[in-house]
Order: C-alpha cells, then structure tokens, then sequence
C-alpha cells in the first residue's frame, strides 16, 4: 500500500483487533481484560464521536459486496463526498491518537496491534482512499488506483466460509455463542437457538429452510389447537394471528425479521403445551 497507509491509525484494522483480542480474552476466560477493551470500544466509538462516523462510513464499504458495476460507482463517489462534508480531519486524528495511547497503556504498547486482520488488503485500501479523499494534496494516481481495487471488491462474490472456519470467524462465533449460552439459555427452545445459531454463523440458506419449516409447522400447530379450543375470545384473535404469520416473510435475513421467527417459534411452543 502507499506510504500514507499506517495499520495502527487504520480504523477498520484496529477496531477488529480490540473485537479479536476480547474474543480471546473471553475463550480463556480473562473477563477482566474483555471488560476493559469492551469498555474502551463503547468510549472511543460512541455516537457522535468522529471515530464512530469514519467506522460506519468504512465498514459499509467493507462489507458491501455483490453490487452492480453502476452501483458500485455510485457507492465510491457518494463515499468520496462524505469525507468531504462530514468529518473533522484534526478531531478524527486526535480520537485516534487518544485510543492508541489508551489500548497502550492499557494492555502494554503494541499488544493489540499485534493480533492478525484477515482483510488486511482490503482495509488498507479503504483507509488509504479515505485518507486520500479527506486530503487537499490528494494523489490523483494513487486514488484511482485505489478506487478501481474498492469498486473490484464492491462487485465481487461473498466469501463462502468452509467447514474449518478462519481464526475470527471461530472466535466470533464462540464469543457469540457464549454470550448466548451464559444469559440466554434456559430461556430459549431448540428451534431458537437454532436460529440463533444460523443467523451468527451467517448460514443463509439454513436460515430461510428454518424459517419456512417452522412457518409451515407453526401455522398447522395454530390450526390443530383452534380446532380443539372452547375459548370463544382465542379462536376469534385466530385470524389475525394466522395473517401475522402468512406475512412473514422467510427470505428477509434481518435481525428484525430473525426477532419475529423467535417469537413465532415461543407461540408454537405455547401451542403445544410445552
């Protein structure tokens, strides 16, 4: 990358490896460190903080993928003019001094920086491009270079991630399902926590089959126990209750749409008495 890439103000980098470091802290059960670099996330990365705005702005870039050569287009020079419009150059910079100097002290110098990015390439792209976008000597060359490497990963495939997932799709994953496990788990049915998992390991085509099976399954389930109540009041609420599940759509993977299938699945375990 060019010499104007610097990983440790890198914004995309550095916010992956505190999330890596706490995943590791917690797999080993150092919830004390996990606290403090959770804390120093929520500090740093608050709303209204100029290293929140340049996160959000990096990592829809980052993550957006499969899009049209126009759209892709339209996403960089949209991109290009919110660094010019939306960002404090010299707060941005004195924000990213302050948590470097915090994790330092922290955690001993340079002991985040050291854990891997698996998207280095690409993250050093963008940084560099935002860099060289908020610049008033910015290098022409250099920038459309960069440009066409984001606009080639704006319209390139998502990675399929194999049976043996990469370091911090395993860590993730395990922080996630943890978290889960520690606080929710007596709480949810097996159905739920199957969604769950589905939807955090980003298994898409299990998730619509979940959602479609239990849509069938619960709707039948809804129907069965109609036909056997003698409760003038639930079998009159039927119908709007069926038309809410009709509507639900199996193909949305939000974690809105994920929030209104764990209901349906706790109806359906009503339903039966369980």
């Amino acid at each position: 990358m060019s010499r104007s890439h610097n990983k440790k103000r890198n914004v995309g980098i550095i916010y992956e490896q505190i999330i890596n470091f706490i995943c590791e802290c917690l797999l080993n059960n150092n919830k004390e460190d996990a606290a403090v670099a959770t804390k120093i996330i929520e500090n740093h990365f608050k709303k209204g903080t100029q290293l929140n705005k340049e996160y959000k702005l990096f990592k829809a870039l980052a993550s957006t993928k499969e899009v049209s050569d126009q759209l892709a287009g339209s996403i960089i020079n949209e991109a290009k003019k919110a660094c010019n419009t939306m960002f404090d150059n010299k707060q941005l910079e004195k924000e990213k001094s302050l948590l470097i100097k915090d994790l330092n002290y922290m955690f001993g110098k340079g002991k985040i920086f050291e854990e891997k990015v698996k998207n280095y390439r690409i993250y050093a792209t963008i940084q560099t491009l935002l860099n060289e976008w908020r610049s008033n000597n910015s290098n022409f060359d250099k920038a459309t270079e960069y440009e066409i490497a984001l606009h080639e990963s704006l319209t390139s495939k998502k990675q399929i991630i194999n049976n043996v997932p990469k370091k911090i799709d395993s860590l993730t994953y395990n922080l996630m399902k943890n978290l889960f496990s520690e606080k929710y788990d007596s709480l949810l049915n097996q159905t739920q926590k199957s969604l769950i998992s589905s939807f955090i390991e980003e298994d898409d085509k299990s998730i619509v089959k979940e959602y479609k099976n239990l849509k069938t399954s619960c709707l039948l389930t809804l129907e069965n126990y109609i036909n056997k109540c003698n409760n003038k009041i639930l079998t009159q609420k039927n119908t709007n209750v069926k038309n809410s599940i009709e509507s639900l759509n199996e193909n949305d993977l939000s974690k809105e749409n994920l929030q209104k299938f764990l209901i349906v699945s706790k109806l359906k375990e009503e339903l039966q008495g369980e």
